[in-house]
């Protein structure tokens, strides 16, 4: 058997100094990694008179009766989003029954189009920038829109808070799979603050 030639301390020295690089660049990866993630876009809709920010790697997805909508592309089977519709008000009315009134034919919209829709509770909710709020909250099953895919209906829950400015009302929402809401739900409360209404 022939003994390992004895190491010198420069190799050591080598050694440690590429395992020292290494986890640096471990590191540096990381801290990349997560300011990419937390970094914002800007979305403008001057006919809405809407300014937000939305997380940079969600997608646009325009659809009918919506000022925006972006999606989470890595959020599972129901994909995460965030919607922001507007819908006319009286400016004259208490605007916390106004805002209650818009959630609740909103709820019962959803209601002929979802299955197993159940409305929770429609709130008063603290004022965004000064303006009133208010909050529904509900639950609906989430089934698969392509009938040629196997797959398990999700359970969905859903966020929308309304704010009000002159004669529009401003609604927010945050559609999740269950089990993702709770974590979802603060950066949409971000979403919701990062908002300028003109």
């Amino acid at each position: 058997m022939t003994a390992l030639p004895e190491r010198s301390r420069a190799d050591r020295w080598a050694n440690w100094a590429v395992i020292l690089t290494l986890a640096v660049a471990l590191v540096l990866g990381a801290a990349v990694m997560a300011l990419a993630q937390g970094q914002r876009a800007t979305y403008s809709n001057p006919e809405a008179g809407l300014t937000l920010q939305y997380p940079q790697d969600w997608l646009l997805k325009p659809a009918e009766g919506l000022a925006f909508q972006a999606i989470a592309p890595e959020s599972g089977a129901f994909k995460t989003t965030y919607q922001v519709r507007t819908l006319p008000i009286a400016a004259t009315d208490a605007m916390t029954s106004t805002l209650a009134l818009a959630l609740n034919n909103l709820a019962l919209m959803r209601g002929q189009r979802e299955t197993a829709f159940r409305l929770f509770e429609v709130t008063e909710a603290a004022p965004v920038h000064g303006a009133p709020a208010a909050e529904a909250s509900y639950v609906y099953v989430a089934k698969p829109a392509d009938l040629f895919v196997e797959r398990m209906p999700s359970v969905a829950r859903g966020l929308d808070v309304a704010v009000a400015h002159g004669n529009r009302a401003y609604i927010f929402t945050l559609l999740a799979e269950d089990d993702a809401f709770d974590a979802a739900e603060d950066g949409f409360r971000r979403f919701v603050d990062s908002a300028t209404i003109q």
